[in-house]
């Protein structure tokens, strides 16, 4: 679907920690449209790796909605939940979170193996991502012989595998020296553009914010936000 979009509405996200309540975000409502990026920023413990989450779905609001076009995603059912998380949202991380026993061409091929695509054609797939980020000679190797540069490309593969209306990133390059953080974001903000997916990046990095459409600035104490 062309013009796809997610909406935070009036979120708010606490937790306890030792006895006390703790509001990460609080009463948060932006858009974010397919075809735009965004940049989240904020301190640690701001609510940037909150806000991925709930987009995700991997966690549930305290209170408040996201909405993927209008509809709850809270109410999915067990099919839109799956489409949701297979062909709306690509995930990734500060760690690339590689399966060790499997191979890198294997790790790719996983979300098309749960959604049950043919066999040739995850392969095909996988290959062809393989040679986009560059690890074409790679296909065999296991994750522990992967430098992390390497294992980040892996991991933007199978994020990419079937192709996200939202790829949502949690400080992709934190761990990686500067020219593997250039090399990864210029791999990214290309895919971006070419796939014309939307694209929601938490960095402190401000060279990686410099190259995001808008900003979502967050606040440790949790308080409202606008983008700019």
């Amino acid at each position: 679907m062309d013009n796809a979009r997610l909406d935070v509405d009036g979120v708010t996200q606490q937790f306890w920690a030792q006895g006390e309540c703790v509001t990460v975000l609080d009463a948060v409502s932006v858009s974010f449209m397919q075809g735009a990026t965004y940049a989240l920023v904020g301190t640690s413990g701001s609510g940037k790796s909150t806000l991925l989450h709930l987009l995700a779905g991997l966690e549930q609001p305290t209170d408040g909605k996201i909405l993927y076009n209008g509809k709850d995603i809270a109410f999915f059912g067990d099919r839109e939940q799956q489409h949701y998380l297979q062909q709306v949202i690509g995930l990734l991380f500060q760690s690339p979170n590689l399966i060790d026993e499997l191979s890198v061409v294997e790790n790719v091929m996983l979300k098309g193996l749960i959604a049950g695509l043919p066999a040739v054609t995850n392969k095909e797939r996988a290959h062809a991502l393989l040679a986009l980020v560059g690890l074409e000679h790679k296909i065999t190797t296991m994750p522990a012989a992967l430098s992390g540069g390497e294992k980040q490309r892996v991991a933007l593969a199978r994020a990419l595998f079937i192709p996200p209306q939202f790829l949502l990133a949690d400080e992709p390059t934190a761990h990686l020296d500067k020219v593997t953080q250039e090399a990864i974001m210029n791999l990214i903000m290309t895919v971006q553009k070419e796939s014309g997916m939307g694209l929601i990046i938490a960095s402190h990095d401000d060279t990686v914010v410099s190259l995001m459409d808008h900003r979502l600035p967050l606040s440790s104490t949790g308080s409202s936000v606008e983008l700019v």
